[in-house]
């Protein structure tokens, strides 16, 4: 084993199921509140994937709290997790100023499409988006050395990932 390794490499296929209440909801339309946090990301040049750094196919993920659980949110703990996790800043420049809706600045996080909603591996089954992944997983496609990725992305096929991985950092699986 290599000294970024401490156990062999490996392949996980996991089943995750989710046990969530989610309340009734109306269906969602696009609020001002939205549309206006969005501009302001655009014209703050915030409007990029936060993972990969694409311009293309965005959206914007509510990340601390989403509109379907928003009936069950204390505003101050989401808050108070917006100014703690503050991808943009957003957090601490408007700390002074109540948290009261999913659509506002502090509580949202520009993707592409597959790093949003994306099933779009060959395999049609699995992900690499937010709402795909655990949040450890997911983040490993951020915080990944350029060009080596845990997570096969869209088009990638499990053996590609592997045979990245395995020349790029023969010492890590050893």
């Amino acid at each position: 084993m290599g000294p970024l390794s401490t156990v062999p490499e490996h392949t996980m296929l996991r089943s995750l199921r989710e046990l969530v209440i989610i309340p009734e909801h109306a269906k969602r339309t696009e609020t001002e509140e939205f549309r206006k946090s969005k501009e302001r990301l655009q014209e703050d040049g915030h409007y990029r994937c936060w993972v990969c750094g694409t311009t293309e196919r965005l959206q914007v993920h509510h990340y601390g709290i989403e509109w379907s659980l928003a009936h069950l949110a204390d505003w101050n703990k989401v808050k108070a997790f917006c100014e703690e996790w503050d991808p943009y800043g957003y957090g601490h420049l408007l700390r002074n100023i109540p948290l009261k809706s999913p659509d506002d600045i502090r509580n949202l996080l520009v993707l592409c499409e597959p790093h949003h909603i994306g099933i779009d591996h060959r395999d049609e089954e699995s992900g690499i988006g937010i709402h795909e992944l655990t949040f450890p997983i997911f983040l490993i496609q951020k915080l990944s050395i350029k060009g080596i990725d845990a997570v096969p992305q869209s088009e990638e096929t499990l053996q590609h990932a592997e045979e990245t991985i395995k020349k790029e950092l023969p010492e890590a699986v050893e």
